[in-house]
């Protein structure tokens, strides 16, 4: 199939190897020779996914974002093209206004150039289970050749999705919402494994301070007292670190409200619909179709997100009927999960 991605330029720094197709999307493309050389399989066997799918922390910088590109992926699946969605704060509160970015980059047409017609059809309304699809790639190697059929094979999961936080949560339903609103078609993914790395977390305090001036708030001044009172960067954390904690006590105080006053359900955070909507079954929204296991990573380590809230959000999934595996770490930290998982990044389950 001839491409039509839009491609715009390829950029220089730690993501020269990828073509920015928008501000927020790159795209890597493997060379012809990677991919009618390498003969990559899976740890069951399987070829490798047609497509990696991965979904950037908010505020991610470019340099941390391909320390995980190119040992994790690159050397695992080097025939593998990679798609890239970075996050912002304004992703996470208004997720629509990514939508005509999505248009502009043709995120549509990279998916169908790689996938083709299998991104119109409907999907069954299975949800991250055996029915309409194998998860071999989240079984064990023996429990895939017994079960595996026809019909299991043509659904084996073809896209691998990393998505990294809340902010890489928040674009996947984002791009699910949008696929979904494309004229009448209401296009889906094709089948998939997820893998939740330091995700989905629930509104709290502090990290979600934390995690605002991580974004908002520029690096401590080295200076020396007295000099660093004085400095550019000081000054700014002194005028805007209370404006972050405002907004998080009006949020924090919304969440509340809307968790506990049913009249005032519509107040819940970000951070909770986010949670909720990524365990969503309801047939036709999108995310209830078509994903066939999905790979939880996180430590009791992390300053971010809280590792009850992910354990409770994966005992929900199981309760729905999702295949759930899970990697709990010692001593990482946020989105640092990887890093202590060796060659593999914690991504052995495929």
């Amino acid at each position: 199939m001839a491409s039509t991605t839009k491609a715009v330029t390829k950029d220089g720094g730690p993501l020269s190897f990828m073509t920015r197709l928008s501000q927020h999307v790159y795209l890597y493309r493997p060379s012809p020779t990677s991919i009618t050389t390498t003969t990559t399989t899976t740890s069951s066997k399987r070829p490798p996914p047609k497509l990696i799918l991965l979904f950037s922390w908010m505020g991610a910088r470019d340099p941390h974002i391909a320390k995980y590109l190119t040992p994790y992926y690159q050397s695992l699946f080097p025939s593998t093209p990679i798609l890239l969605i970075k996050s912002e704060m304004k992703h996470i509160f208004n997720p629509k206004s990514f939508w005509p970015e999505m248009e502009q980059a043709g995120v549509v047409d990279v998916l169908r150039d790689i996938f083709g017609a299998d991104m119109l059809r409907a999907g069954s309304h299975s949800f991250g289970n055996l029915e309409g699809g194998s998860t071999t790639a989240l079984a064990s190697p023996a429990a895939s050749n017994n079960d595996s059929t026809k019909e299991e094979k043509e659904e084996d999961p073809e896209l691998l999705i990393h998505l990294f936080s809340n902010g890489g949560s928040s674009q996947l339903l984002s791009l699910h919402h949008y696929l979904l609103s494309r004229s009448s078609l209401q296009l889906r993914l094709p089948p998939h494994l997820v893998i939740f790395d330091s995700a989905p977390g629930q509104m709290a305090y502090f990290p979600s301070y934390l995690a605002l001036s991580h974004v908002l708030l520029p690096p401590a001044s080295r200076a020396r007292f007295p000099l660093w009172l004085f400095t550019p960067a000081t000054l700014q954390r002194v005028l805007i670190g209370p404006l972050i904690h405002l907004w998080v006590s009006f949020l924090w105080t919304c969440n509340f409200l809307g968790r506990f006053v049913p009249f005032l359900s519509k107040l819940e955070s970000p951070l909770g619909r986010l949670a909720r909507e990524q365990n969503d079954t309801s047939p036709n929204k999108g995310r209830a179709e078509r994903e066939r296991g999905r790979m939880y990573i996180y430590s009791e380590g992390d300053e971010l997100v809280n590792w009850k809230d992910v354990e409770g959000h994966m005992d929900e999934a199981r309760q729905r009927g999702v295949r759930v595996r899970a990697e709990k770490f010692e001593g990482t930290g946020h989105v640092g999960h990887a890093r202590g998982a060796g060659n593999d990044g914690g991504i052995g389950v495929v």
